[in-house]
């Protein structure tokens, strides 16, 4: 590996881990996050290890581990985040109809008055 790959390897490993963190940081607060740009990013670092020779896929194999962990954690946060949100969602459609009901059988029992 050359310097300058070794360099280009290190900040994307450091800028995807880092992308990955303050992402997790804002789900967990609630804030919207913006993941732009992180699969462009995570191409071109598996296109960096390609071309690593076998030693050097072994010093970065951890690494590589763990930002595989930290992209499946996110990823099932946001699923979890998801499934919370359409739960949500399925309660105020029922309290809505229920909301519509009430006032159908509220209605009616003036017209009967």
């Amino acid at each position: 590996m050359t310097p300058e790959t070794s360099v280009k390897t290190e900040k994307l490993f450091n800028d995807i881990a880092q992308f990955v963190g303050e992402s997790r940081a804002l789900l967990k607060q609630g804030a919207m996050m913006e993941l732009a740009g992180l699969e462009n990013r995570i191409l071109l670092l598996c296109k960096e290890v390609v071309v690593l020779s076998p030693e050097e896929r072994t010093r970065y194999a951890a690494r590589l581990q763990q930002l595989m962990a930290d992209l499946t954690a996110l990823g099932e946060e946001m699923a979890a985040l998801r499934d919370s949100v359409a739960a949500e969602i399925r309660h105020l459609s029922n309290y809505k109809k229920a909301n519509v009901a009430y006032r159908v059988v509220e209605a009616s029992d003036k017209e009967e008055e």
